[in-house]
């Protein structure tokens, strides 16, 4: 039996030796220097976002982890069978084995994504960075049946004109041909169909104080929009009978023009009517002497985006696709969507972040922001919430909710005119939590033991030197 192992173990020993080499663990020290410093120069040139795309969540950072396993595994190997001082180096090693088990499960099955509750209002959906597109399509445009979602990753696998994204529809297919992973987008108005789309019109509002010019484009024709620039309301569709208790004008579509309808406040009857077209100037007829002149006039209109191409992430930028269907092109900014038509079928197609159904509704009840003295930088907020089966919650900075296997923590607040509207959460769940406390609690063990058998060494290698001097 002895001769026959010890072939085995010969030939254990010659696989493991390279496994269990310095030079590996040097390589892989090394390695994971680079990456971890290209990692920090990517995400403070970008964001943590492009950071994980382009250095952490790669083949070569899961490669460097597995290798590192591997030359963990094989020292504690190589050392068999252990004695009582191995208990340090082999403790050390099984917990880094641990954490990184713990990071794995995480990365695999775990949640990190925000969620946006306004004021009153409850959400039971958590965004994510992931990204899918979602299409929809109706026979009578009026009722929609889901008929792709999947999931997408242009940022690092970018559609081509060559290479293109297509989607199936019943009539052709939906083409993805371009990506842009940063562009500031603005909104502009083109031609759209005759009889699908709505008519558009930008109008300006003229006196010696007030000069506001601005856009009004309905999405369907017949559709009522509205502008509201504080002394009067403007709407393009369909006027009441009645005013409603407001300065209000009215403008409907015709054939070459706008009707239009004024009403003041506090009157029951019409102020003006009339009828304007492409450059025409009217007074409404207020008390502050507004102008209102129609500086262009669209029967078929449509909002489109025009994109500033950006080098790097800002708040104001966003990525975007560029949709071809047709023989037309639309651009989809991420988080919005596209009606696409055809004879027959409608396809609405949305692209953006995914979003997951938590299976229970996050009421925001109340929302608090202590401010900083004299300014209205926020020094600390606090959201008061509601879930089911647990009731009310004070969530704060430093004290987050946790309910059903998540972690819900307060991580900013939106606000409009100085005053908060809604709650910003981040809804973390970590399967690999346990993991990752016991590999450290495992990992801690080792480094103690191996400090306590540091020091009995000091104390024999003295008591040794002690002895030498006596004799």
């Amino acid at each position: 039996m002895d001769k026959t192992s010890a072939p085995q173990k010969s030939l254990f020993k010659r696989i493991n030796k390279p496994l269990a080499s310095l030079k590996l663990a040097v390589f892989i020290i090394v390695a994971l220097a680079v990456i971890t410093a290209v990692g920090t120069f990517v995400e403070a040139r970008y964001d943590a976002y492009a950071a994980k795309k382009l250095v952490y969540d790669t083949w070569y950072m899961y490669g460097i982890m597995g290798l590192l396993v591997i030359n963990l595994t094989a020292v504690m190997a190589d050392r068999w069978p252990w004695k009582k001082r191995h208990a340090a180096f082999v403790l050390a090693h099984i917990g880094i084995i641990i954490l990184l088990a713990g990071s794995l499960l995480t990365w695999k099955w775990g949640l990190d994504g925000s969620m946006r509750v306004g004021i009153g209002e409850a959400n039971n959906f958590v965004q994510t960075a992931e990204t899918d597109i979602v299409v929809y399509t109706s026979f009578d445009g009026d009722r929609y049946t889901k008929t792709l979602e999947q999931e997408v990753d242009f940022f690092k696998n970018p559609p081509t004109v060559e290479k293109p994204f297509i989607i199936p529809a019943y009539e052709g297919e939906i083409r993805i041909v371009d990506y842009k992973k940063y562009v500031v987008p603005s909104k502009k108005v083109i031609e759209g169909e005759a009889g699908k789309a709505g008519a558009g019109l930008r109008f300006q509002l003229q006196n010696d104080n007030v000069n506001v010019i601005e856009w009004l484009v309905q999405k369907k024709p017949g559709n009522l929009v509205s502008h509201n620039f504080g002394p009067a309301q403007i709407f393009m569709g369909p006027a009441p009978e009645k005013p409603r208790g407001a300065n209000e004008i009215f403008l409907t579509p015709d054939k070459d023009g706008l009707k239009y309808v004024v009403f003041q406040k506090d009157s029951e009857k019409p102020l003006k009517k009339g009828f304007v077209k492409e450059g025409d100037v009217f007074d409404p007829g207020f008390k502050m002497a507004l102008n209102f002149r129609v500086l262009r006039f669209m029967p078929a209109a449509r909002e489109d985006w025009d994109l500033q191409d950006a080098s790097r992430p800002t708040p104001l930028t966003t990525s975007a696709v560029k949709i071809l269907f047709e023989g037309k092109e639309n651009w989809v900014l991420l988080n919005d969507m596209v009606k696409l038509f055809t004879t027959n079928s409608v396809y609405l197609l949305t692209y953006g972040n995914r979003r997951i159904d938590l299976g229970f509704n996050l009421k925001l009840k109340k929302f608090e922001v202590a401010r900083y003295q004299g300014t209205m930088r926020a020094a600390a907020y606090e959201s008061l919430v509601e879930v089911p089966d647990f009731g009310e919650y004070l969530i704060s900075m430093n004290e987050p909710l946790k309910y059903k296997g998540l972690t819900i923590y307060q991580a900013s607040f939106q606000e409009e005119d100085g005053h908060p509207v809604a709650s910003i959460f981040s809804i973390n769940h970590d399967p690999g939590r346990f993991l990752k406390y016991l590999g450290s609690l495992v990992l801690s063990l080792g480094i103690v033991l191996l400090m306590w058998f540091k020091h009995l060494d000091f104390k024999l290698a003295r008591k040794a030197g002690t002895g030498k001097k006596e004799s």
